[in-house]
């Protein structure tokens, strides 16, 4: 075999391990982005049926509880907690939150902003630009859960808004539209 030939080997093996490292390479990535658009398809779906759950939700505590609910899919610990004045207290327990336990709640309350600290976070929920509850949760994971968190509790508030509205006025709030109603007579 020639000086020649044997260079011409050697550059064969090389270049061959190097398509395989590059297709390893490739292979690893498609696999890591095919995970994660499982993951964001998940997560969008969990965030579209926590929202629906809210808009059904028949009452206010009703909004409440599933808001905690929903939130605990995303965070793995949550709860509402009430806000009047400077006193907090758990809901639907009505238990008073010391302050040390809700000092996360009450800078949410006071800032009318997201509070994410250590390994918890808070979530203002305002009526009418007044923070009268606050969801609690475990610090989300990613900054992500976190926006999935604060939209969560803004769409549980103006829900609330329109229920009290409703309540006030007297007016009757809307159903909820099933599919099959969309599709039926016009009105």
């Amino acid at each position: 075999m020639t000086f020649d030939d044997r260079l011409r080997a050697a550059l064969d093996r090389a270049l061959a391990d190097v398509r395989a490292a590059a297709q390893a390479e490739v292979d690893e990535v498609r696999q890591s982005a095919e995970q994660s658009t499982a993951a964001l398809r998940a997560s969008a779906a969990r965030l579209s049926d926590c929202v629906h759950a809210i808009d059904e939700a028949p009452s206010l505590g009703a909004v409440l509880t599933v808001l905690a609910g929903c939130a605990r899919l995303d965070a793995g610990r949550a709860g509402v907690i009430l806000v009047k004045d400077a006193r907090l207290t758990a809901y639907p327990s009505r238990a008073d939150v010391p302050p040390d336990q809700g000092r996360l709640a009450i800078s949410a309350a006071r800032k009318g902003t997201p509070v994410v600290e250590g390994e918890g976070a808070a979530f203002p929920i305002a009526l009418g630009g007044h923070v009268v509850a606050v969801l609690s949760t475990a610090a989300p994971s990613s900054p992500e859960g976190g926006a999935v968190l604060d939209l969560l509790a803004r769409h549980a508030g103006r829900v609330l808004e329109a229920m009290t509205v409703c309540q006030i006025t007297g007016l009757a709030p809307l159903s909820p539209r099933t599919p099959d109603a969309s599709a039926g007579s016009a009105p």
